[in-house]
């Protein structure tokens, strides 16, 4: 499903789908709030982007905040991040008073409302003047799945799908013990209904019961065959979801990346990396590439170019980075990904012929 085109301006250049931008800058370690918030600034500067008076919702990774209450973990999008962007887009044409940022920092079955707290985003959002808003049974809307895959009805948040109004996905840059990496598909889930966005759960019990076995398989390891079956459940929820919500933006949150499973266990690694782009397809690649994956092995990247949602294939996307503020295209892709790469803490046991 192709997003809705509004008066958004971007660099002609990254209008194209397979168009994907990697953005550097220097920062310290431990990194400071403003080199968080300098990040998005310095590419959306290079992206060119601007507004014409639309509301804009941003979807950042906080899908935890509450718990790990901490901005600087690592495990979510740091708030100095979506500051940074919030003051670019209130300077380049975004509705006065129409920004929101939009997630379940709690990822409970329940409409209670979030408190945000320790998240860092109810700071963000006191200075900014930004809305926080978590999708929940009274502010969503169900839309069918066109050509569903796993789900034929979804309950996505009204301000994703609101008229005039720009999409920013923001997630961070990561791995994950089922999807092997979480960019910007799987950050999409936080834009559905708090009760009902439990996809791993899901494709999980999709699983026939012979085949799965108990909880303390799942914990004593399993074998590449089963976490296959598992992350394909998994991806086609997420094609389903990304045929119903499609993004104006992706912007992804790497000045600090982390690796292992995505939320504890893992280690952090200062970057000052942002990865930006208008298809999430080519973004996810770029990003999984960067940090150590093929992603044509990656079962959630494999399907959604399948399916038609994008280019996987690195050879075929132009990627470009930023220098001294301008695009300039990229002629050694290698050369920018990480050392160490990144690794994936699962359950899969390995075998060994």
């Amino acid at each position: 499903m192709q997003a809705e085109q509004y008066t958004l301006k971007i660099h002609p250049w990254l209008t194209d789908p397979t168009a994907v931008v990697v953005s550097r800058t220097e920062i310290s370690d431990p990194v400071c709030d403003w080199e968080y918030r300098r990040a998005p600034r310095l590419a959306l500067a290079a992206m060119k982007l601007e507004l014409s008076g639309e509301k804009v919702v941003i979807k950042p990774n906080v899908t935890i905040g509450e718990r790990y209450a901490d901005p600087n973990s690592g495990i979510t999008t740091h708030s100095g991040f979506v500051h940074g962007m919030i003051e670019y887009l209130s300077e380049n044409g975004a509705r006065r008073k129409g920004i929101y940022v939009l997630e379940d920092p709690r990822n409970s079955d329940d409409n209670q409302p979030r408190d945000w707290q320790g998240t860092g985003y109810r700071e963000v959002a006191e200075v900014t003047g930004a809305k926080l808003r978590c999708p929940s049974g009274y502010n969503c809307v169900k839309k069918a799945v066109p050509h569903p895959l796993a789900l034929t009805l979804l309950n996505v948040s009204r301000l994703a799908v609101a008229p005039d109004t720009v999409l920013i996905n923001t997630p961070k840059l990561k791995t994950h013990n089922l999807a092997v990496t979480t960019l910007c598909f799987k950050n999409l889930m936080g834009v559905v209904n708090s009760v009902e966005r439990h996809y791993c759960s899901q494709a999980w019990r999709e699983i026939p019961e012979e085949a799965r076995g108990t909880k303390e398989r799942l914990r004593e390891g399993m074998d590449p065959e089963l976490h296959e079956l598992w992350q394909m459940g998994l991806a086609r929820r997420l094609v389903d979801t990304a045929r119903v919500i499609s993004p104006h933006l992706n912007l992804v949150d790497g000045v600090v990346g982390r690796d292992g499973t995505g939320f504890r266990r893992g280690r952090n690694y200062p970057l000052g990396i942002a990865i930006g782009g208008v298809n999430m397809v080519a973004v996810d690649s770029v990003a999984s590439y960067l940090m150590g994956f093929d992603p044509r092995l990656i079962p959630y990247l494999r399907l959604a170019a399948e399916e038609g949602l994008g280019e996987n294939e690195i050879s075929r996307l132009r990627v470009y980075t930023v220098q001294d503020g301008a695009l300039t295209p990229c002629t050694d892709l290698d050369e920018l990904r990480f050392s160490p790469p990144f690794r994936v803490i699962s359950g899969v046991t390995e075998t060994t012929d």
